[in-house]
């Protein structure tokens, strides 16, 4: 690594082209950058001292310089410089200015060609900017306008014509810029350079790095094709950070079939604080081959394929499912409606074996059709559904089994216990009838699915008209008066939010008569076009046991939408005998154990001694030095431990 002091001015000069690599972030500086920028310089002025900006650390190719840091300082210094051109009367300055740090003067196939090329992403703005000698806004569209570039552009020309300095002032201030310039040598890994930049300071984000990972092991050719070819496209289909990191993370889940990672002693969660460094590990472990620009494409265009199936899976608008096809309904119906956090995971490894022949379309819609009873039995249920755990563990299963079809699906999804069960039908339908549904699922979806398997689906409006109504509203009023005459004021505490109490009704109807008397409601309901609420018109009053008897109806017809053959069916845990480390110890005389739920795991078990035996391991796997410090405490029975784990006495289990 070559590194040496030199004035921003020195930096510039000569033929030299300054690229701003593919792996690199969009120019994003914010105006209170500039502003600081600008401050900068108002003080170089003032003192008539230099001030230092940074470092500049670059990759020469011969006349080009490939800026690994340092690319929002010079971007912002050539728009301040080009700003400045602009408004400068001194043709002979002006084009002192421009030859410096903005366009190359002379050169065969280099005169007039800009000094700085950003990338792809802010190019065209920036060359626009940089094209025109007299400014105009006219040239510009809106969404260039609105851009960073175009706005701190902006900010600089408005800054210069405030005339608190000259023009001549200004520039010679940014020929007093200095700067330490670090040259990339030939040999060096300019990844760990970029690495270290990026912990003292630099903020990238997850899917910034492993980007850079990847392209920065080619040569600037290569970066560029590739980075067109499949990453340009990842970001167009996926366009925010956030929802590449967050598609990462599960698409690492997805090739791994896990959800979990060793990093050191312990076993944690795979997520977007962790995504970087699993990445590279994954990368190392998976693509072998010698040629670096052929292990790099390949795992480029792998994540390109499953961003493509991600892509599938990712909606944002209730309003777009009449517009889907059958199998895409399917996937909003999983994703969107009900709120699947690990789906994802699921449905890309089955749309790779679909993409694959290994089962067709009508397959496919049915084995979606299973999760998505699956994941709305648990949510209503209070079970964990398929989160990422249950899917890269289910995902997992499903690879080892010889055959993609029905049977072997629901042989699958069906074998969790505890929190992690599919639930039977009675544990369903107890929930569904009992429980607070209006805070724990989304109601809407769950009662238009039951207006549209209704006796008069034809009648059904559209989804996005529908709005939840409560029969016996939250607010008493008149309704306080009717519970006491007919002794049933517990009701409203007991079954407010249940199923029972809920309908479907339009949305003007619902802001405007939702606290009307029973009877009132009734003509409203009498009009609707949803069968369920429609059918209310007929019930003569609305108390405990109405309540109770729709609940009963809707219930046993939502076990025919979210099925579950009884062939596949196992007894759920029940509620009533789940105990946590909170619990009073006398809950547990005269029981034995079945089943233990920790580090987000279960353990079928059939004794105290074994419960014990997996207690301690998992806390011994979560942090060993913690462990053997507890393990030494004063009330610790000497018994039970030794120096380490490996020698844990097991005679003490044996007498326990």
């Amino acid at each position: 690594m070559d590194a040496d002091k030199k004035t921003f001015d020195e930096f510039m000069d000569g033929s030299k082209f300054f690229t701003i690599p593919v792996y690199q972030r969009k120019y994003d500086w914010q105006q209170a950058h500039c502003q600081k920028l600008f401050d900068d310089i108002k003080k170089i002025i003032k003192n008539d001292k230099t001030h230092f900006l940074g470092t500049f650390v670059y990759q020469q190719k011969k006349n080009n310089y490939v800026i690994v840091d340092g690319q929002q300082r010079i971007t912002s210094l050539v728009l301040l410089a080009k700003s400045l051109c602009d408004l400068i009367d001194d043709e002979e300055l002006k084009e002192e200015i421009l030859g410096r740090y903005i366009k190359h003067s002379i050169g065969k196939g280099m005169k007039d060609k800009c000094k700085l090329i950003p990338t792809e992403y802010d190019r065209d703005v920036f060359e626009k900017i940089m094209a025109h000698d007299d400014f105009n806004e006219n040239f510009f569209s809106d969404p260039e306008k609105s851009s960073v570039m175009y706005g701190n552009f902006i900010f600089f020309r408005e800054k210069i014509s405030e005339r608190e300095y000259s023009p001549q002032e200004i520039y010679e201030a940014i020929q007093k810029i200095d700067i330490v310039r670090i040259n990339i040598e030939t040999g060096e890994n300019p990844q760990e350079i970029f690495e270290s930049l990026n912990s003292t300071g630099l903020y990238l984000t997850q899917s910034d790095l492993f980007r850079n990972y990847l392209l920065m092991l080619l040569d600037y050719e290569d970066q560029e094709i590739l980075y067109k070819k499949y990453w340009l496209e990842i970001e167009k289909l996926l366009r925010f950070s956030v929802e590449i990191e967050k598609f990462m993370v599960q698409y690492l889940m997805v090739k791994r079939k896990s959800d979990s990672v060793t990093t050191g002693n312990k076993k944690v969660k795979l997520s977007d604080k962790n995504l970087y460094e699993v990445f590279k590990r994954y990368f190392v472990e998976n693509y072998t081959d010698s040629d670096k620009s052929k292990n790099v494409e390949a795992c480029l265009k792998d994540i390109y394929r499953y961003a493509t199936f991600y892509k599938k899976f990712s909606f944002n608008d209730e309003n777009v499912f009449d517009n889907l096809s059958a199998l895409e309904k399917k996937f909003f119906e999983l994703t969107y409606l009900i709120v699947a956090s690990g789906a994802p995971i699921v449905l890309m490894y089955l749309y790779d074996k679909y993409e694959k022949k290994f089962f067709n379309e009508e397959t496919f819609i049915k084995f979606v059709e299973i999760m998505i009873s699956m994941a709305f039995r648990a949510k209503v249920c209070g079970n964990n559904g398929i989160n990422p755990q249950f899917a890269s563990n289910f995902i997992a299963r499903l690879d080892k089994s010889d055959s993609f079809n029905e049977d072997t699906f629901w042989q699958m999804i069906t074998v969790g216990k505890g929190k992690y069960s599919f639930p039977d039908d009675n544990f369903f339908k107890e929930n569904l009838m009992t429980t607070d549904l209006y805070s724990r699922i989304n109601c809407k979806y769950l009662l238009y699915s039951l207006e549209k398997n209704s006796e008069h689906p034809h009648e059904l409006p559209s989804y996005s008209v529908g709005t939840i109504e409560h029969i016996m509203p939250k607010s008493l009023t008149y309704w306080k008066k009717y519970l006491e005459e007919k002794n049933d004021l517990a009701a409203h505490e007991i079954f407010l939010h249940t199923l029972g109490n809920l309908t479907l009704m339009a949305r003007e109807f619902n802001s405007k008569n939702n606290n009307a008397e029973f009877e009132e409601k009734k003509k409203e309901y009498a009009k609707s076009n949803f069968f369920y609420t429609r059918s209310l018109k007929d019930i003569p009053d609305w108390t405990s046991k109405q309540i109770k008897e729709r609940a009963e109806k809707l219930a046993c017809e939502a076990l025919k939408i979210w099925n579950l053959p009884e062939k596949y069916s196992f007894a759920s845990v029940d509620a009533k005998n789940i105990f946590t480390l909170e619990d009073d110890f006398e809950n547990f005389m005269g029981k034995k154990p079945a089943l233990l739920s920790i580090s987000d795991k279960e353990h079928e078990i059939k004794t105290w001694r074994v419960l014990l035996e997996e207690v301690i391991k998992n806390l011994y796997s979560l942090d060993k030095e913690i462990f053997e410090l507890a393990a030494q405490g004063e009330n610790v029975p000497s018994k039970l431990f030794s120096n380490g784990f490996e020698k844990i006495d097991k005679d003490f289990f044996m007498s326990t």
